[in-house]
């Protein structure tokens, strides 16, 4: 607590606080719109592209935010509009002195079957217009659900790793839930950690996750790992991934042995290992983790079919349906 907080450069302590340049900002005083929507990291008038808030479907039925702030000093009314009935936000108007965060909604019981879009006009000082973009996944099930099944949202499926539809078991390898170890839940490995390398494919021992995805052609399977060390100083530890019935895909965690690796591994405490496969056609999958190697924990998977953004923890977990849902 004693130590000079303030000027790093690097990692050695500077001599003594060291505070940087500050400036000030001169906010003006006329008012000026300025809008900011869940999911995007650029604001509207300032970003040139169309500002489209994350899509909504109906299992996951979410909520996101539109924040309206003021660019200036002086107050402003505002109002939104939308010509959809089954879209809801809530404050359709108001007054805006430094900022206000607007929810925006779905009324499921109104909003037709398919893909569809709104738009959500956002009118501020000066009849200064603002459209943000809502895109609904109003979708059916290709199936009647007989297991427990997570579902494909703005092209991400994410499963902590204890919620397998089903655990395969050999007479000498059993699965082991680690409660609390991993960054969002906990973990699950393979026992005993003195057990041989197994083969992946048919009985072998496994963890299956059954989902419903939407999209099709390639997607990225992310498996959210402990940082375990190469303890049999070989190749690397390895797992194997497949969907449905396609071969097993084998990785080896530590294929990347360089010191910043592991240095970034450690410091995360996760290992994100990649593979890729391609999914034909919509439906009901099932992802399988193999084991290979003992040793190997996971903690997360996460499927990424395009939707997936830069976060520290990965993407929250998906929604799941259950046989009586």
């Amino acid at each position: 607590m004693d130590q000079t907080h303030i000027g790093y450069t690097y990692w050695q302590q500077p001599d003594k606080n060291s505070l940087p340049e500050v400036k000030r900002i001169e906010v003006p005083v006329a008012a000026e719109m300025g809008v900011a929507i869940e999911g995007q990291s650029a604001w509207w008038p300032d970003e040139s592209a169309e500002a489209m808030l994350p899509e909504f479907d109906r299992f996951n039925r979410q909520s996101y935010y539109i924040e309206i702030f003021n660019r200036g000093k002086t107050p402003f009314m505002y109002s939104v509009k939308s010509k959809k009935p089954w879209l809801k936000v809530s404050n359709m108007k108001g007054t805006i002195e430094s900022q206000a965060r607007l929810w925006v909604s779905i009324n499921w019981a109104k909003a037709p079957a398919g893909n569809h879009s709104a738009a959500i006009t956002v009118t501020g000082p000066r009849n200064n217009r603002i459209t943000v973009h809502a895109f609904i996944h109003n979708s059916s099930l290709p199936v009647k659900v007989k297991v427990q099944e997570f579902v494909e949202s703005n092209g991400c499926v994410s499963v902590e790793a204890e919620h397998y539809s089903k655990a395969i078991e050999a007479s000498a390898v059993s699965w082991l839930k680690i409660t609390g170890l991993g960054r969002t839940l906990s973990a699950m490995t393979p026992l005993p950690v003195t057990s041989l390398p197994q083969a992946p494919g048919g009985a072998s021992p496994h963890l299956e996750y059954t989902m419903v995805l939407f999209s099709t052609g390639e997607v990225s399977v992310k498996a959210y790992l402990s940082p375990t060390l190469n303890f049999h100083n070989d190749q690397g530890l390895r797992y194997a991934v497949s969907f449905d019935e396609e071969p097993p895909q084998t990785i080896v965690m530590n294929a990347d042995n360089s010191n910043r690796t592991w240095e970034q591994w450690v410091a995360n405490n996760i290992n994100v290992s990649v593979s890729h496969h391609n999914i034909q056609k919509p439906g009901v999958h099932t992802l399988k983790f193999w084991m290979v190697d003992p040793g190997v924990v996971l903690q997360k998977i996460v499927v990424d079919a395009g939707g997936v953004k830069p976060s520290y923890l990965g993407p929250p977990e998906s929604f799941l349906l259950r046989p009586n849902n």
